[in-house]
């Protein structure tokens, strides 16, 4: 589906908002995907009040989010109209869900052993080539972190957080799915690019252009 490009003003208020939050999920306490799952949730479910994308919410928690002030994004949102405040609001949220989704991909990558890597590696490339679903890949992928129900049943709360973390791929395109699947499942397990704990996208946000 070609979608219409965004304004530059919108574009230029999501790289604000999109870059601020990489770096406030960056330092956050808990995991990015965590963070990126909360303000997306907060979103929608501004987006779903009367007050919708018309009043001053919506730049509150946008400015909570990406740490850039309330009148540097209303700047930008008052030359908006409403139909491209929705546009804006849509890649916002897969900027989020992008950064999400590479942090615990990336994640997982680098603390796995090396007999997982193999594992987790065989698996992506059947994702890849069409061989599996983006569900069975997680599902297979959850396997091999936790392969026996006692670990299962002894680290639920982790397979929890795990499961909520990769559904961020439902806000997204697939071909950015899979992008970020072969950079980060594929490719960095190949080249053996394990030099952080957590590693920062270089491809985040041009993934949204």
């Amino acid at each position: 589906m070609n979608e219409k490009p965004l304004s530059r003003t919108a574009k230029e208020f999501v790289a604000e908002v999109a870059y601020g939050f990489r770096a406030v999920a960056s330092h956050a306490f808990v995991g990015p995907w965590e963070v990126s799952r909360y303000f997306i949730d907060e979103i929608e479910r501004i987006e779903a009040s009367p007050e919708d994308l018309k009043g001053n919410e919506i730049l509150i928690t946008l400015e909570i989010a990406s740490g850039v002030s309330f009148n540097e994004l209303r700047k930008y949102w008052e030359r908006l109209s409403i139909k491209e405040r929705k546009e804006a609001i849509r890649k916002v949220k897969q900027a989020m869900a992008a950064f999400g989704l590479i942090a615990v991909v990336g994640t997982i990558t680098i603390n796995t052993r090396p007999s997982q890597k193999e594992e987790i590696l065989r698996i992506a490339l059947k994702y890849d080539k069409g061989e599996i679903d983006y569900e069975e890949l997680v599902s297979d992928v959850e396997d091999v972190l936790w392969p026996t129900e006692e670990k299962k049943a002894k680290n639920w709360k982790e397979i929890e957080e795990y499961r909520n973390a990769m559904a961020l791929a439902k806000y997204l395109p697939t071909e950015i799915v899979k992008r970020i699947i072969k950079t980060y499942f594929i490719d960095m397990i190949r080249l053996g690019m394990f030099d952080s704990f957590l590693p920062i996208p270089s491809v985040y946000p041009n993934f949204l252009e």
